[in-house]
């Protein structure tokens, strides 16, 4: 099975020749795929509309037609695993990731009795840690009762591994013992070290080519201190792209580590510079 993925930037008044391209683009898909002996099947096709409720609202007809067969916007898509919805709120991948992490906790608390504490941490880190961390740059500036559902799961999965742990007890010694950073660092952990590893590494060029050295029009004390430049962006969308979020937190870091070079010093540094007091 292949998945096609397309995507179209356009501006709310110029969505009908937009969507048309849309149209007609799926149109060569198909001719293409039928050429190779390929087939597609318009009714798993879907299509999302992704912008502000007023940008939304003031597309009129927004449905588009493959092979003649009508397709209208679908409230959210799977993509690479994660579940993208119109205002990009990431509500309903939320809810998956606390649905499938909860059930693998209780699963959890079955066998915790026949586990040691770090067989515990390694089986915690390797199943639902990870459905914290993928994709987690995509939760940058994301509201507090968003991340706060996200933060609750790791809070009871660090009391499945150290069970001794009461409700009525503070969390941030306990994630500082498991050498957990909270949910919002980790997020800026990741920004930030894909920002560095781009850096370094000039790749991927879709991301490098999204980042710029700061550049005053004056000499200052900050020229050398390998600061990016953040753009000029309002809307609270667009403040939470990659152009955005990895200038803001790279420029916040200490000099001492911006100038990093060894990505393993980086992390290891960085993980230290984030940990809550």
């Amino acid at each position: 099975m292949h998945i096609f993925l397309y995507y179209i930037s356009f501006s709310s008044s110029d969505s009908t020749t937009n969507l048309s391209v849309l149209s007609s683009t799926l149109d060569t898909i198909h001719s293409w795929l039928t050429l190779n002996r390929l087939t597609v099947n318009p009714a798993k096709t879907e299509f999302l509309l992704i912008g502000t409720k007023q940008q939304r609202s003031k597309i009129t007809n927004c449905s588009i037609s493959f092979l003649g067969i009508p397709i209208s916007p679908s409230i959210h898509a799977r993509n690479l695993g994660v579940e993208f919805d119109s205002d990009l709120s990431f509500s309903q991948h939320i809810s998956n990731v606390c649905r499938s992490s909860y059930y693998q906790i209780r699963q959890f608390r079955q066998l915790r009795s026949s586990l040691d504490t770090n067989s515990a941490k390694l089986l915690a880190n390797a199943l639902v840690s990870s459905k914290l961390d993928y994709c987690n740059s995509l939760f940058y500036n994301l509201p507090d009762t968003s991340i706060n559902r996200l933060q609750h799961i790791q809070n009871s999965l660090a009391r499945f591994v150290i069970p001794s742990v009461r409700r009525c007890h503070h969390i941030s010694p306990i994630l500082a013992k498991l050498h957990w950073l909270p949910i919002r660092q980790r997020i800026e952990f990741k920004i930030a070290t894909i920002t560095h590893k781009t850096l370094q590494n000039g790749q991927p060029s879709y991301l490098f080519d999204l980042l710029h050295p700061y550049n005053p029009t004056r000499t200052l004390r900050s020229s050398n201190t390998n600061l990016l430049e953040v753009p000029k962006i309002k809307s609270e969308i667009g403040r939470r792209s990659f152009s955005f979020s990895a200038p803001t937190i790279w420029n916040l870091l200490p000099p001492s580590l911006r100038n990093t070079k060894s990505s393993l010093a980086f992390r290891s540094q960085l993980k230290t510079h984030l940990f809550p007091p």
